[in-house]
């Protein structure tokens, strides 16, 4: 029951191109289409992962860090104007 049920729930998705789709649907399969679906369920999450702790280690840097060992070059306090 349940296959047949996920099966109506996915018949009408386009889980792949239709190049990939095509090439797979006339052995009755849609590897292709679970292929991206799967890949995208991981690349996903694990890009916002890592925006996520790239803007908290950016946050907590700035809100930590100690201006005397700041490069000279970026203050404007050695500038020869």
């Amino acid at each position: 029951m349940t296959n047949l049920s996920m099966h109506s729930i996915t018949n009408d998705l386009t889980l792949a191109c239709q190049a990939c789709r095509g090439a797979f649907e006339h052995g009755g399969k849609d590897a292709a289409g679970w292929a991206i679906m799967f890949m995208l369920c991981i690349i996903i999450p694990m890009l916002v992962m890592v925006g996520f702790f790239i803007y908290r280690i950016a946050k907590r840097q700035k809100a930590h860090a100690d201006t005397s060992f700041d490069d000279p070059f970026l203050t404007d306090n050695n500038s020869n104007h």
